[in-house]
């Protein structure tokens, strides 16, 4: 009886402690979890090899250089989740910029120039829209295509010069702060809770994670696909004319040669380290908020270290590379759990 009892009570320990070890390894599993240790550790080494890098200026540095690509990837992370793909969203990033500042330029009050700006961007994604849709054109193609007309345009509307001066208005929403924090990260925040809640708390977050993740069945039960997929086009598009007014609106001009096909890689980049799944259906955007701040850290903490420069697109293309296998297997893990 007496060596019985402990024998027990030592499995009811285990029991016990099972559930917890796999909740552990559940939450470690998670690929957002895995890059805020990433990003943990290349803060801590580049604090022991820079007393910079801790400094509250600093901080924010890494923050506003990361504001930009997150306001893309907001939209562009919908849209991969929803099963698409954007390769434009770089030169509407300039366009947005440009329209706009070219609006001001002539006069046109600040809330105005935004507006049209924004809506120009809406149309850009309708385009998008149907030339997938009602041409049957691949989206990869589709949006490159789309990518080099933008090109084009920005260069005719603006003869290839910046526009500048812009009205010091303007210039304010994105060099101004509240309480010591640059508006640029406040309006990113706000973004990002905005597309949290949408993707996470409403009906149409839970149709584009069914559309992207299986989009016959979608079809087969009559969800609304043709306005899902014009939606998260449409909101790719706007989220990247929004952060083209925000970059026009700090630098103080409207640049031909902002955004372009660097921004579109590094915004599919910080999408894809961040978790979404680039076959649809799986993503976050607390994930794709880490993945922005990753790429902006990495810059950062190179050129505090006094890193030669080059190093950055290696590791941004190790993180990259491994994101995407890590992605794979946890599909493989998905589908076997069904």
């Amino acid at each position: 009886m007496t060596s019985v009892a402990p024998a027990a009570a030592g499995d009811a320990r285990m029991k016990e402690a099972t559930p917890t070890l796999l909740g552990l390894r559940r939450v470690f599993a998670r690929q957002e979890v895995s890059l805020l240790l990433v990003v943990l550790a290349i803060g801590f080494v580049a604090s022991l090899r820079s007393p910079l890098f801790l400094t509250h200026s600093n901080i924010l540095q890494v923050l506003e250089g990361s504001v930009i690509y997150f306001v893309m990837a907001c939209g562009s992370a919908l849209l991969v989740i929803g099963g698409g793909l954007d390769f434009s969203v770089g030169a509407t990033f300039t366009l947005g910029g440009l329209v706009t500042a070219k609006l001001l330029a002539s006069g046109v009050p600040v809330p105005f120039a935004i507006l049209i700006g924004l809506s120009i961007c809406v149309v850009v994604g309708a385009v998008n829209y149907c030339v997938i849709t009602y041409w049957h054109v691949p989206p990869i193609i589709a949006t490159l295509g789309v990518f080099y007309v933008l090109v084009g345009v920005t260069t005719q509307l603006t003869d290839g010069l910046d526009v500048v001066p812009l009205p010091y208005e303007f210039e304010l929403l994105a060099q101004s702060s509240v309480a010591g924090i640059p508006n640029t990260v406040i309006f990113a925040v706000l973004a990002g809770l905005a597309t949290w809640f949408l993707l996470e708390h409403t009906a149409f977050g839970v149709n584009i994670r069914a559309l992207g993740g299986n989009r016959g069945a979608a079809i087969g039960n009559g969800l609304p696909v043709a306005r899902l997929d014009f939606a998260v086009y449409a909101a790719a598009a706007i989220t990247a004319g929004a952060a083209g007014i925000l970059y026009a609106s700090r630098v103080g001009s409207g640049q031909v040669n902002a955004g372009g096909a660097t921004s579109t890689l590094m915004v599919i980049t910080a999408v894809l380290i961040g978790g979404v799944s680039l076959l649809g259906g799986l993503g976050s955007i607390q994930g794709v908020a880490i993945g922005s701040v990753l790429l902006s850290l990495i810059d950062n903490a190179l050129v505090l270290t006094r890193v030669p420069p080059t190093y950055n697109s290696i590791i941004i293309g190790a993180i990259l590379v491994g994101a995407v296998a890590l992605d794979h297997l946890r599909r493989v893990r998905l589908y076997r759990r069904r």
